[in-house]
């Protein structure tokens, strides 16, 4: 065997006490580091969390914790009332409730799912299939079943609940806006939606200062939305919005939209109208009719026959179709386009919203400026032969009139209404020149009318003004569409001082208490023409009714004036793309003119052709207008002056003299401007032909029955159509009735309507009022 090795055993060096000491610090050391640094490393984001919690998150995680805690209940505010300028109420809010279930409380008190669907559904006339669907959200505490149910039904409601003993139906309140006079006003009025939110007009214009802000009732509520024994609730009352009174008055918006459907059936028109009256000196809107209307109450509903009728042959050609078939999907697709654009028409105020063809009333625009800057004078002389070729004007002018109105000074020219002499005037003043009044009368801007979706007219640039071609055609006012706001402002500012003002629908606002919060009153925007300009337009204006092509518009008693216009729709087209030769007809009066208070514009959308009356603004738009004054004037408090005026053409009533002798009847009688003649020998009067309280014509010559027996027999009205006056006085005279006039003064105007209807039967002494026409404005 070999020799083993020998194995050295190395030993650890004895080391010193405090070496073996500082080696163990050092490991404690490095291990409290170590865990120092572990610790922030772990509770760093710990920190970060808690401060985002505590601090940024702050608001976000209170306001949760509530909601977790809490139960929350809406308390509706009252929107505020729209009254008219006399307050009387247009729109107001009524308390309605709302029905709704609490689908886990329904399952755990474990309620009789059936009975509560179906009375629910017989009472709220609803599907009972929808409420088991809600009912079964059991995660939910609220599903509304009815919404702004009438007092009479949620109390069948809770009949039903208490008879019952039921548990987990709920009513909570609610509010419905109901709209007075339904007819009255809507496009200017507006509605609100199924939220109570304003959609259109005033209520959406207004909508934050009506809507008021809601209040609440507040509950503890505990885990899995149960209720917390001796909770208790807070009430937040629920502050009510402001209310509105308007400029409009519903007296004189009444009379607009009457007198404009009477228009819109008489002569056939095919695209409606509107109508929009105004103070001249404070920009209020007393009135603005667009036809048709609707019922805010159900603006949803459809009224407008023509599209109604459209939508009926549309539901038609999809009963004739496979339901599963393309060409269905198509007409369904047409029926709901054609539904919301005929909804959207109905809604649309045309007043603010779009423009429209001023025609000739623009000449007052035009004139005012030439005379303001200097371009003509009452001495400035035209010649009209019916057509003129212009430089830099491809296609001959025409005027209204073939003939031609020959030779005439510049009242002659507004008078006639002549194309010619203001494509003249436009010359003499220049492009600029007449730009910068357009400019100025505010047909570039908006009015800031308080209304919802007002928009710019339409007109061409200031570099097109220049040219001939274009500044011929609008300073008679072809080419240019403003809105007819913008145009009722302008012609405004003409006659009443030279002032451009912001008209305005709400004069005041009112808090819950009936305190006044705001106050809208007249706002200058500047000075257009001079007040010596607007006095000689004021004359001028008055002359076109006088002696010109607005003598229809003559209301006796009054100093109307206005002007006429009948213009062509240049951007229709027919179906095969060709311009059609559609008009719309209007007319803008004043009164009264030696101290202007009232403008009143009246417009007619393409009049059916053939109908028997002349298209134009004179025969068809000027009578409207004159309507219109007679039915309002005496009510706003302007009152008749029959000085100078023939009394033949001013209705009397006839004074009630029986029993007077005959002198003493005599007197009575001329107090009224009325003759007499005497039938019978006896002391006194017994009786008169027509009967005492009965309108007929000053001059007129009444019956007094002196102890004879007023006979009782009835006369038949015989048809007076076309007819001059004379005409007409000689065959109501003969059939021992009486005629009253309205319209033209002419001699040769003629009668185009009147209020029995040949044929009716009527006790004699009865008063026939006719229409006279000059049926020669043809402009």
């Amino acid at each position: 065997m070999g020799k083993r090795s020998k194995i050295k055993i190395v030993r650890p060096s004895k080391r010193p006490a405090y070496d073996r000491k500082k080696a163990t610090n050092g490991v404690m050391l490095r291990t409290t580091i170590t865990m120092i640094l572990c610790g922030v490393l772990i509770f760093i984001p710990l920190f970060v969390q808690l401060f985002r919690l505590m601090i940024p998150q702050h608001d976000e995680n209170v306001s949760r914790a509530i909601r977790n805690q809490t139960r929350m209940t809406s308390v509706p505010a009252n929107r505020g009332t729209i009254y008219d300028r006399n307050m009387k109420v247009l729109a107001s809010s009524t308390t309605v409730e709302t029905v709704f279930i609490d689908p886990l409380e329904i399952q755990n008190s474990e309620q009789n799912l059936d009975l509560i669907a179906n009375g629910l559904a017989q009472i709220l006339d609803v599907d009972p299939n929808m409420i088991r669907e809600k009912a079964a959200k059991v995660g939910r505490r609220y599903e509304v079943i009815a919404a702004k149910q009438e007092w009479d039904v949620a109390e069948q409601v809770r009949t039903f609940i208490t008879d019952n003993e039921l548990r987990g139906i709920h009513l909570e309140p609610d509010s419905k806006r109901h709209y007075a006079t339904p007819a009255t006003a809507a496009q200017v009025i507006g509605f609100t939606n199924a939220e109570n939110k304003g959609a259109e007009g005033l209520e959406a214009y207004y909508d934050k200062t009506l809507q008021g802000t809601p209040g609440a009732v507040i509950t503890i509520k505990g885990n899995y939305e149960t209720e917390m024994p001796d909770s208790t609730e807070k009430l937040y009352e629920a502050q009510d919005g402001s209310s509105l009174v308007l400029t409009i008055d519903e007296q004189v918006q009444r009379v607009l939209q009457k007198n404009l459907q009477a228009a819109i059936e008489k002569y056939s028109i095919q695209h409606g109208g509107f109508a929009i009256m105004m103070d001249v000196n404070t920009g209020e809107i007393l009135g603005m009719a667009i036809e048709g209307s609707y019922d805010p109450n159900n603006y949803l509903e459809i009224t407008d026959l023509h599209d109604l009728e459209e939508l009926d042959e549309i539901s038609k050609a999809m009963d004739e179709v496979a339901p599963d078939s393309d060409e269905y999907k198509a007409l369904i697709d047409q029926y709901n386009k054609a539904v919301a654009a005929d909804r959207l028409r109905m809604w649309r105020n045309r007043c603010v919203s779009d423009g429209y063809e001023p025609g000739s009333t623009f000449k007052t625009i035009t004139l005012a400026g030439a005379l303001d800057s200097g371009a003509v004078d009452l001495n400035t002389t035209f010649y009209c032969a019916g057509e003129k070729n212009y430089p830099g004007r491809e296609a001959t002018l025409h005027c209204w009139k073939p003939e031609g109105h020959h030779a005439e000074n510049t009242a002659q020219a507004l008078q006639n209404s002549c194309n010619i002499a203001f494509a003249d005037i436009g010359l003499k003043m220049g492009g600029e020149t007449l730009y910068s009044y357009v400019d100025a009368f505010g047909l570039l801007e908006k009015t800031g009318i308080d209304m919802q979706g007002e928009a710019l007219g339409v007109f061409h640039p200031k570099d097109e003004f220049v040219k001939n071609a274009q500044l011929t055609t609008i300073a008679f006012g072809q080419s240019v569409k403003p809105t007819p706001i913008q145009m009722v402002r302008a012609i405004a500012a003409v006659v009443n001082g030279g002032y451009l003002l912001k008209p305005y629908v709400v004069s005041e606002v009112l808090d819950g208490n009936g305190n006044v919060v705001q106050k809208n009153s007249r706002t200058v925007i500047r000075q257009v023409i001079s007040n010596e300009t607007s006095e000689l337009m004021c004359n001028l204006i008055e002359s076109v009714v006088t002696e010109g092509t607005g003598g229809n518009a003559k209301l006796t008693g009054y100093r109307v004036g206005g002007k006429t216009g009948s213009s062509e729709k240049l951007d229709v087209y027919d179906e095969n793309g060709n311009q059609t030769d559609d008009l719309i007809v209007s007319f803008v009066g004043i009164v009264p003119m030696d101290s202007p208070k009232y403008i009143c514009l009246v417009a007619l959308d393409t009049p059916k052709k053939g109908t028997g009356f002349h298209v134009s603004g004179g025969v068809m738009a000027a009578p409207v207008v004159r309507d219109i004054f007679a039915d309002t004037l005496l009510y706003l408090g302007l009152q008749p002056d029959y000085t100078d005026v023939d009394m033949r053409t001013v209705n009397v009533q006839m004074p009630d003299v029986r029993d007077l002798t005959e002198n003493e009847a005599s007197e009575k009688l001329a107090a009224e401007s009325l003759t007499y003649l005497k039938v019978g020998t006896g002391e006194t009067v017994t009786g008169t032909i027509p009967a005492q309280g009965e309108m007929l014509p000053g001059n007129s010559k009444v019956i007094l029955y002196m102890g004879e027996p007023v006979p009782t027999d009835k006369v038949t009205v015989p048809d007076l159509s076309n007819l001059t006056l004379a005409q007409a006085n000689a065959v109501l005279t003969n059939s021992g009735l009486y005629v009253q006039t309205k319209g033209s003064s002419l001699y040769y105007a003629v009668i185009t309507d009147q209020d029995y209807e040949p044929g009716t039967e009527v006790p004699r002494g009865t008063t026939v009022t006719v229409e006279l026409t000059d049926t020669t404005a043809l402009d």
